[in-house]
């Protein structure tokens, strides 16, 4: 009984974060879309300050950021999403009172490898994902991690590499804090 109420509370928070679903729209998983576009749209709003540092393997910067494009800034984040009409069949999900995790079946090659969320205290979650890719021409990898506390993003994390077919792999870090 404890764990079912524990599940209903955190699915009431994965559901205060995100945004209502259209009458004609049904979401299968968690509408990390949805989510990260509200805050899109508070973040445009409020211009929040952000510490940002940048990690390459020939540079590392460390800035105080005052206008960012916050669509841009997120994009990974909303390809991370999992509703789309290719990936319906795509994931096995697993759940307990903690979180969510959407993993990709061993028959599927989707780039979104996981999308997991995890209940952190009364009101916060973090949110992660991976996602690669790879052909003969490059290979790529981003570990994208999100951070959420009453209703706002608090919090985010990408970091992976990039190698291309004749090319050293390139590795990066993106942190942001936003100082509100």
């Amino acid at each position: 009984m404890k764990k079912v109420i524990s599940l209903l509370t955190f699915c009431a928070l994965l559901s205060a974060c995100n945004e209502e679903v259209k009458d004609n729209q049904t979401n299968k998983y968690f509408d990390l879309k949805g989510l990260i576009e509200k805050q899109i749209e508070t973040l445009n709003i409020q211009k929040p300050v952000v510490q940002k540092s940048i990690i390459t393997a020939d540079s590392s910067e460390n800035q105080l950021v005052k206008t960012i494009d916050w669509a841009k800034e997120l994009e990974l984040f909303i390809q991370a999403d999992l509703n789309k009409p290719a990936f319906v069949q795509s994931y096995q999900v697993d759940s307990s009172s903690m979180g969510v995790k959407y993993s990709l079946k061993e028959t599927e090659k989707l780039p979104v490898k996981y999308l997991s969320i995890n209940r952190v205290g009364e009101d916060g979650i973090i949110i992660e994902a991976l996602i690669s890719s790879n052909n003969y021409l490059y290979e790529t990898e981003r570990h994208l991690q999100l951070s959420v506390k009453t209703n706002e993003l608090t919090d985010y994390q990408i970091d992976g590499f990039q190698k291309i077919v004749f090319g050293k792999r390139k590795v990066f870090k993106i942190n942001g804090v936003i100082k509100r």
